[in-house]
């Protein structure tokens, strides 16, 4: 502990947590003075070593309070200041500190008590005083373990902070020190929550600047691109397997897409490809390239394997990810800008397969589209089932015809199945559900989030009711015409489309809806206000929290959708 010697004239010294006032004659003999200090500030020193704090309190204020002239009077305060701190006693603590800066303004122990004194506020309640000695501390302390408390507990309290004004005004103080970087990514988040997205993008945009290596660059997650930054082009970055063992998927993906920003007709959106060459280790430098070219959303990578090494680059430049194809819903928790369309069907499946188990069901039917997707999620089903200890009795594929479709239906009227998955999308659910009803299939209709939509509510009726099925946390939307993306894709290619081109379709569908929404929102937060909307045959899905369960069951009643409690 340094100690420093202190020249005063006769004054009255006051001390708030001792209640002490008085004046001290002049010296008459400088070398007994100190002598007598020392020893009763050793006996303090002790009481304190072994944990009796009462006791070293009383005789460190015998210290201040006889010898206030002393080298080691301010020492005395800063460790009765401590020894209040360690019984708790955060009042008196936050007194002696502020009394030793008073009393004794050059001591080198005042950079000391920033601690002590942000500790104390902290504890009575008086938090933006105790946030102002966290950034205070940490930036005079020359201790690692200080430093790492005082900057712990000062990023704490700003997360807590809700009021715009005072961080400023934290901001023209500490500007221009390190906890800046803190600061800024504090006003950053917060102008973004109230909406002023303007603020929210200088501050964000500076952190960036300031502290390219910051951690906080990864939370930014396209807050700092705002509509107003993009002006009037929107660059869509591409990145999709063109050639190699994937490509047919990745050739399909980007027919949807140029089929997409064909309809759209004018030249604000700019597309900028890059060919992963279905090689994993491509995804990340593919990003890369995008980044340089400065786009603001990425479609792609199709598979689970390459979003997180994207994510991760994309975080870093505030850029949105959208994955047509990918089917791991945990991958989501990575990074909040990050959607999928196709990441829930699967889990869906298996989560309806379970539920019905769970009360009590053990045969089933599935009727299934003609389509690799529809086939691919009735074996999803069957497994599931299998594995629960129930039973598959049909799996039937239905045609696209009404004759076919009823043949189909009537050859299965009598089997003893108690219920029947149908994993269609809503258009074809109109069909088929009517023709279960009308033909009295006495069954229980499972699906997946396809019964989710407000023509199914609308036109829908009683053939609807109480099915059950599982899907993201609903709110209704209107799908994207599939109609219109099924005759516009068949005229431009000659072909029907398939599933991959539908969600690269509905990828720049979403981009473009989000982009249009508003001038000062960010990309990413105008895409999460899309609501799980569904596209032709995607829904853009995304972590809102995620302590939140993925995947609910629901039914419907009275033409409403209701969550099945269990």
């Amino acid at each position: 502990m340094k100690k420093t010697s202190t020249t005063l004239t006769c004054s009255t010294i006051l001390l708030v947590f001792l209640g002490i006032t008085g004046c001290t004659a002049p010296f008459i003999n400088r070398e007994k003075y100190e002598a007598e200090a020392t020893a009763y500030f050793n006996t303090g020193e002790e009481f304190f070593k072994k944990g009796d704090y009462d006791k070293a309190v009383s005789t460190f204020t015998n210290v201040i309070k006889t010898y206030p002239r002393s080298q080691l009077a301010d020492d005395a305060y800063y460790l009765a200041s401590l020894s209040f701190a360690k019984k708790k006693d955060w009042e008196h603590a936050v007194g002696a500190s502020l009394n030793l800066a008073k009393s004794y303004p050059a001591s080198p122990l005042i950079p000391k008590t920033k601690i002590i004194l942000a500790e104390g506020y902290n504890n009575i309640g008086m938090y933006e005083e105790a946030l102002l000695n966290y950034i205070e501390a940490y930036i005079v302390s020359d201790i690692p373990k200080e430093r790492e408390i005082a900057s712990s507990q000062a990023k704490n309290l700003l997360g807590r902070e809700k009021d715009y004004s005072v961080l400023l005004d934290i901001y023209d103080r500490y500007g221009n020190t390190d906890a800046a970087e803190w600061i800024l990514y504090r006003l950053g988040d917060l102008s973004f929550q109230l909406e002023n997205y303007e603020a929210s993008e200088r501050h964000l945009s500076e952190l960036k600047r300031r502290f390219p290596k910051s951690p906080y660059i990864d939370k930014i997650g396209g807050k700092d691109i705002s509509a107003s930054k993009l002006k009037s082009e929107l660059t869509i970055g591409v990145l999709l397997p063109l050639t190699g063992s994937l490509s047919s998927y990745g050739l399909n993906v980007k027919q949807g897409i140029d089929l997409a920003n064909d309809l759209k007709g004018d030249a604000t959106v700019k597309l900028v490809e890059y060919d992963t060459r279905s090689d994993p280790g491509e995804a990340l430098r593919g990003a890369e390239y995008l980044l340089k070219e400065e786009a603001s959303v990425i479609i792609g990578p199709l598979t689970s394997s390459g979003i997180t090494a994207v994510t991760k680059a994309a975080a870093r430049n505030g850029t949105v990810v959208i994955s047509p194809t990918a089917t791991d819903p945990s991958l989501l928790s990575q990074y909040e800008c990050l959607f999928e369309l196709n990441s829930y069907s699967e889990e869906e499946t298996k989560a309806i397969a379970s539920y019905a188990l769970s009360q009590g069901m053990t045969q089933f039917g599935v009727l299934y589209p003609n389509s690799e997707n529809g086939k691919f999620l009735a074996d999803v089903f069957a497994k599931a089932v299998e594995r629960g200890g129930g039973k598959v009795l049909y799996s039937s594929q239905l045609s696209d015809t009404v004759t076919e479709i009823q043949k189909t239906i009537v050859s299965v009227r009598y089997s003893p199945a108690q219920a029947v998955f149908l994993p269609f999308t809503k258009t074809q659910l109109m069909s088929v559900v009517p023709e279960i009803a009308y033909y009295r299939l006495k069954v229980k209709i499972l699906g997946i989030d396809d019964f989710a939509d407000s023509d199914i509510l609308r036109r829908g009726g009683v053939p609807f009711e109480n099915v059950w099925f599982a899907s993201p946390p609903c709110k209704i939307e209107t799908s994207y015409p599939f109609e219109v993306f099924f005759s516009q894709y068949k005229s431009l290619y000659g072909k029907d489309p398939n599933w991959e081109s539908a969600l690269g379709y509905d990828a720049y569908n979403f981009i473009i809806a989000a982009f249009s929404s508003g001038k000062s929102e960010s990309l990413c937060r105008s895409l999460r206000q899309l609501d799980n909307r569904r596209g032709t045959l995607g829904r853009l899905v995304f972590i809102d929290s995620p302590q939140e369960p993925s995947l609910r069951i629901y039914t419907i009643k009275n033409e409403e959708i209701k969550e099945v409690v269990r």
